[in-house]
């Protein structure tokens, strides 16, 4: 009878074994899946820096909120799903105040799940908006760009200006405008990362000078402030 019980106990762990067994995941099946293509909670630069009919109703319904200054809508940055979007925009804030001029200015604007919006952040820059020198009559005036995609002269530009640098990559995101002088200028909205282990990119307004040689060279930066 001990005998017959223990066989009967081994018949029962090698079962048991071989259910396990045959549940478990293949290692390597595993490893295949596919990871998620976004996170939530990340921010993801937009695939065209046009701004749409929906971005500048938002930006303008959240505008009217606040008092003192004008925001337009120039070029859509990113997008971060939350309870909601926060959209990134690069807006020309322009106050209410006598012989005062636009500048630049990075603007989130948060739409809830029931389509409200409200402007949550302003990152300033001391950019004044290329709108401010727009004199049709007058020669060498900025030529603004609508919508604001980058040109390949304007990427091929901004690569040998940036050639000879080295410590921070360059990205450029929108083509806010282009002057020609004895040569071209061109105003970008680019996104500069440094090189290193954890890098954390920002934004800026960079302004490349293309002589007619074809020789380039950044002549201005302008960051943005972290205060709102």
């Amino acid at each position: 009878m001990k005998r017959l019980f223990v066989i009967l106990l081994a018949i029962v762990m090698v079962a048991s074994l071989a259910a396990c067994t045959g549940t478990s995941a293949d290692p390597t099946e595993a490893e295949q899946q596919p990871e998620k293509e976004a996170i939530v909670g990340g921010w993801s630069i937009a695939d065209s820096p046009a701004v749409s009919d929906e971005v500048k109703e938002l930006v303008n319904k959240a505008a009217e909120k606040l008092d003192g200054a004008v925001y337009t809508p120039v070029a859509y940055v990113a997008s971060q799903v939350v309870a909601g979007t926060n959209h990134l925009v690069l807006c020309t804030i322009d106050p209410l105040v006598p012989d005062s001029k636009a500048t630049y200015a990075l603007v989130t604007v948060y739409e809830d799940l029931q389509g409200n919006a409200e402007i949550t952040n302003v990152y300033n820059s001391e950019a004044e908006s290329l709108g401010n020198y727009q004199d049709p009559e007058a020669t060498g005036t900025w030529k603004l760009t609508d919508p604001p995609v980058v040109t390949e002269d304007a990427k091929n530009a901004l690569e040998k200006a940036v050639s000879s640098m080295t410590g921070t990559d360059y990205t450029p995101l929108a083509l806010l405008g282009t002057q020609l002088v004895s040569g071209t200028n061109y105003c970008l909205l680019c996104e500069l990362t440094p090189v290193t282990a954890n890098p954390e990119p920002y934004y800026a307004i960079v302004t490349v000078y293309e002589d007619l040689q074809g020789n380039a060279e950044i002549t201005d930066t302008y960051d943005f402030s972290t205060e709102e």
